[in-house]
């Protein structure tokens, strides 16, 4: 929509001057920030752009928002319970004896008396565990750590299905297909007779978990403005650390492992009467030419909060004006997904996403579930691990708000810090001293996993935002799927598992110094709305920022 000329020729090479001038990571996004759309007193022509100007300046915040934050970060809560319900289910402590009949039978120790059959082995309490129920010992040993890693193999698959079918179809639909998974494996686990069985719930419940967050959290973001967004870097994560803490006491009061795991399944489907009540995102809306939708839910959040209703949207595919070119009609399939995620725009983003998702999922999770190796009960290490993580959660807020840090930096630094503080506590020789560096490091990669979402979430437009964070979640299932096995390393080599978890943190810091900063900066719709990060000061193909035509458009109008 610029016009390319002898002006435009000279600030383009004075942005190239600039840019070289700046450290790496300095050039600004291409940005389309709050008060861009605050000050313009006229309906834009982009049904996107109409979303963002009445979210960002028509409707105030208030109630509206505050209901569909709670109920949608409560999923977080709740589907944690799952996340970490056979931590216990798994690990309570298993005595064994010899099948002998009547009498006193001999003990059976794993550490020295594998020879004997696995038949001959009778638990002391049956029932309190999947160790004892399916006999997880010896030979068996291996799949234990395997019905973890299953849940995680589940997160991929689930995350992809899941990303897919809220982009194309809309995001309750999704979050209802996510729901019913998880509901499937919830049902499918206490009822399991034998181990295969179970890691087909545990396979289920990740797939559920996985694609339940991923849309609920999308979800939220898409009906707030850019200065609300950084409660998402600490509501939905303090709401996973509270259903985290929650499963030690269910777990502490139930000792049985079938009980237990109703008694989660129970609280888990509380999230389904979201579906009664949310309304579709207007992002979603927008991104696929739902005009009308798009101005009944706009119209909706205005009259919840007390405000006026915003003007209905300029008419799809009709010149507003005669002689002037048709307003254009928002179509998210016209360009496939690959196509986009592949355009020079985005690849790189996504490359440097995948390697911060990766090391991130396989530090924090390992390091939650390897509360289990700390010198405490598994239920307060349990309780320990997830209150520590809650004050990083809430500093984040206000930090990727400032200037000088923003989001960038807090994920940077947290990689950093977490991943140095993992590696000192291997060289600590003082068990106390060495407990707090490792809850230190454990704080840190939790700021930076509140902070990822956020970013990861403004990174990427509207039309593809869900199926890039499942390609993102899908690299990070890798290292989730890895973390249980590195746990079981750090039984016996336990500074060899947190320099594993620490290296990819460090790696991770580094890169992340070269993606763009977008604080303040409303979400793209399109990929028309991302920047060059190839071309000087973050501009377009022809020096132009996004807001220049957009501004001028509507001035000259």
């Amino acid at each position: 929509l610029a016009i390319w000329g002898p002006s435009a020729a000279r600030a383009t090479e004075s942005c190239v001057r600039e840019r070289h001038s700046m450290a790496p990571g300095q050039e600004m996004l291409r940005r389309r920030t709050s008060s861009d759309f605050k000050e313009l007193q006229q309906i834009p022509p982009k049904l996107g752009d109409y979303v963002s100007w009445a979210i960002e300046g028509r409707i105030r915040r208030g109630r509206f928002q505050v209901v569909y934050l709670i109920a949608l970060c409560s999923v977080y809560g709740l589907t944690t319970m799952q996340t970490f319900s056979n931590m216990f289910a798994s690990s309570r402590v298993t005595t064994w004896h010899l099948a002998c009949g009547d009498g006193a039978c001999p003990p059976l120790e794993e550490s020295s008396n594998c020879s004997v059959p696995l038949s001959e082995w009778r638990a002391d309490s049956p029932g309190t565990s999947t160790i004892s129920e399916f006999k997880l010992l010896c030979e068996n040993h291996e799949e234990a750590p395997a019905m973890d890693s299953m849940f995680f193999v589940g997160w991929a698959f689930g995350i992809v299905l899941v990303g897919t079918v809220s982009d194309s179809y809309g995001r309750r639909s999704a979050y209802l297909l996510a729901y019913s998974i998880l509901g499937a494996g919830g049902l499918l686990g206490p009822l399991a007779h034998d181990v295969s069985v179970y890691a087909a719930a545990r396979l289920l419940l990740g797939a559920g978990v996985a694609g339940t967050c991923i849309v609920a959290y999308v979800w939220a973001t898409e009906f707030l403005d850019a200065s609300s967004r950084n409660v998402m870097a600490w509501l939905p994560n303090v709401l996973f650390s509270a259903g985290q803490i929650l499963d030690s006491p269910l777990a502490y009061y139930i000792p049985q492992w079938r009980t237990f795991l109703w008694a989660v399944q129970g609280v888990v489907l509380v999230g389904v009467l979201n579906l009664f009540f949310l309304r579709e995102s207007p992002q979603w809306l927008a991104a696929n030419g739902y005009s009308d939708e798009v101005h009944v839910v706009l119209s909706a959040m205005a009259t919840t909060n007390g405000c006026k209703p915003p003007p209905p949207p300029l008419k799809q595919g009709v010149a507003q004006v005669e002689g002037e070119e048709p307003v254009p009609v928002a179509n998210a399939a016209q360009v496939g997904f690959f196509r986009q995620i592949c355009d020079r725009r985005l690849r790189f983003r996504i490359g440097v996403m995948c390697i911060n998702w990766f090391a991130i999922s396989s530090a924090f999770y390992g390091l939650s579930m390897r509360s289990q190796a700390l010198p405490l009960s598994i239920y307060w290490a349990n309780v320990v691990t997830a209150l520590v993580a809650v004050p990083f959660y809430m500093v984040s807020a206000p930090l990727i708000g400032m200037t000088w840090c923003g989001r960038r930096g807090a994920v940077s630094g947290s990689f950093f810090v977490g991943g140095l503080c993992l590696i000192l506590s291997t060289f600590v020789e003082e068990a106390t001293l060495a407990l707090l560096v490792y809850y230190l490091g454990f704080g840190a990669l939790s700021l930076g996993f509140g902070v990822l979402y956020v970013w990861a979430a403004e990174l990427f437009p509207t039309t593809i935002r869900v199926r890039c964070m499942s390609v993102q979640s899908l690299a990070a299932r890798f290292g989730a799927i890895a973390s249980p096995f590195i746990n079981d390393l750090g039984t016996t080599h336990p500074a060899l598992s947190l320099m594993i978890f620490a290296a990819p943190c460090v790696i991770a810091g580094v890169l992340d110094l070269w993606l763009p900063e977008t604080r303040d900066v409303v979400l793209p719709n399109t990929l028309d709305d991302i920047a060059d990060d190839a071309t000087p000061n973050g501009r377009g193909k022809n020096g132009a920022t996004l807001t220049e035509p957009l501004v001028g458009k509507l001035e000259g109008a």
